[in-house]
């Protein structure tokens, strides 16, 4: 099957934009209970392209702190995410199914995933993915290739958030014990790439790819506190460092 056509099949099988009225309702529900359970800040909403092609990166230092993309746009996102999901709670796992998420698993060539990311992208789509693969605890941690590879095989502007919660999103802990609702800060950063010309023929190398994500890294930890940035808010560091 030529490039062109598995392309087409795949952009009739994952239109853009999808699920039009369940993602509206459940960023409306994620909008309400950010406002009264949270005390949410936004941060550089100029930044924010009108359209896409986009690929929105971020941090994942906690489950919820994908709510970021969601809260602070108004894109009808397409997500990548983990099929798993090691870190979120049982009762909450339902949520990124009912979404409609582009779901992988970790360790495998997850090819459905990226093509039908890849046809998001060509329909002018706006793609939300977390580099790192997975939650982990503070700071930024080494990028998978994934989101290098979308980057340089689709060639479209890449956007940075980062989000953090000053309260480690202890949502409850915060009211009943500091009598406050918990801090959130979301950062927008400027969109940048892009990285690659693109083509559905291109196949990144190894070192352009590492390279690629060493840049996006860098940029999301451009938006976070310096505690949480690790190797990539250390001056004269590189890719290599993030191997180590």
């Amino acid at each position: 099957m030529s490039l062109k056509k598995q392309m087409n099949e795949y952009k009739i099988k994952y239109p853009y934009p999808r699920r039009r009225l369940i993602r509206r309702a459940l960023k409306s529900a994620i909008s309400l209970a950010a406002s009264v359970i949270t005390d949410y800040h936004i941060e550089g909403q100029e930044n924010l392209p009108k359209q896409g092609p986009l690929l929105i990166v971020g941090n994942h230092f906690h489950f919820l702190d994908s709510i970021g993309p969601i809260h602070c746009t108004d894109y009808l996102l397409e997500f990548i995410n983990d099929t798993i999901m090691p870190n979120a709670p049982a009762s909450l796992k339902f949520l990124p199914s009912l979404w409609g998420t582009l779901k992988i698993l970790q360790g495998t060539a997850n090819l459905e995933a990226m093509r039908a990311s890849e046809a998001v992208l060509a329909q002018g789509g706006v793609l939300a993915i977390f580099p790192e693969g997975h939650v982990h605890r503070l700071p930024l941690g080494k990028p998978l290739p994934g989101a290098s590879f979308l980057a340089l095989r689709s060639g479209v502007p890449i956007l940075p958030i980062g989000t953090y919660s000053e309260d480690e999103w202890d949502l409850f802990g915060s009211l009943t014990r500091k009598k406050r609702r918990a801090r959130i800060v979301t950062r927008i950063g400027k969109p940048f790439g892009l990285l690659a010309a693109g083509g559905l023929d291109k196949i990144p190398g190894r070192e352009e790819v590492k390279a690629a994500g060493w840049e996006i890294m860098s940029r999301i930890a451009d938006l976070l506190p310096a505690h949480a940035r690790g190797v990539y808010g250390m001056p004269l560091q590189g890719p290599e460092s993030a191997d180590n």
